[in-house]
């Protein structure tokens, strides 16, 4: 039986493990064109995802944060950013024109908690902190405590929920991104590769218009 995730510890421990995240190593980010923000931009809206550490409204809801809280997912590979940025969808992941995938890397070496391995147990939580079907409201106050803890820390290196690769989170306090040449494209215009990286999961790209798509039509790229 898997041992449940329960509430972080008041402190966490002094010394956790660390992966140093080389200037060398390219993580790629697949998202949505914003009108107003790349693919670089930290999301201080929240929480919203598995360890953001956002700070709530008076209502308990997501919010600006109001101390600039920001966060970037990022995947080791595209098959991994796939995944988690279209789940659910199956066969067929449907991919509007407005959807890009960013390949960056640190401007300097960023140091970031490592949950991998048994990185989550020497934190004093199970496994499924990082790829269990866990509240996302107790999986973000860790996030909060690991922000708040270790401000030595830019972010959290951990496992994909619902692939297994390897995944990153940054905090808005990292080091500046750098894009790799060429190394912010449209989907669409890598579509070779995607259906590369879909292959594995058993599924195929489909291309929608942006009028299908709710992004699209909530930024006006349908006008």
């Amino acid at each position: 039986m898997v041992e449940e995730l329960d509430e972080p510890p008041a402190t966490l421990p002094a010394q956790p493990p660390a992966w140093q995240w080389r200037t060398r190593t390219p993580a790629i980010r697949v998202y949505h064109e914003h009108p107003n923000r790349d693919g670089t931009a930290y999301r201080t809206f929240g929480p919203l995802a598995r360890f953001d550490p956002h700070v709530r409204d008076g209502h308990q809801q997501p919010r600006e944060d109001p101390q600039g809280r920001g966060t970037l997912y990022l995947a080791a590979d595209l098959a991994t950013a796939l995944a988690e940025c279209y789940s659910g969808q199956r066969p067929e992941v449907s991919i509007c024109p407005h959807a890009r995938a960013a390949w960056m890397r640190p401007s300097k070496s960023t140091t970031l908690l490592d949950l991998t391995g048994e990185g989550a147990l020497a934190i004093g939580a199970p496994g499924t902190l990082q790829w269990g079907n866990e509240p996302r409201r107790l999986t973000q106050r860790w996030g909060r405590r690991i922000y708040e803890q270790y401000l030595g820390l830019d972010g959290i290196r951990f496992q994909s929920a619902h692939q297994g690769g390897e995944c990153i989170v940054l905090w808005e306090r990292a080091p500046a991104l750098h894009h790799l040449a060429g190394g912010d494209r449209r989907l669409w215009a890598v579509w070779s590769r995607v259906a590369v990286a879909l292959a594995g999961q058993r599924r195929t790209p489909r291309r929608i218009a942006a009028t299908e798509c709710a992004r699209c039509r909530d930024y006006g790229f349908t006008t």
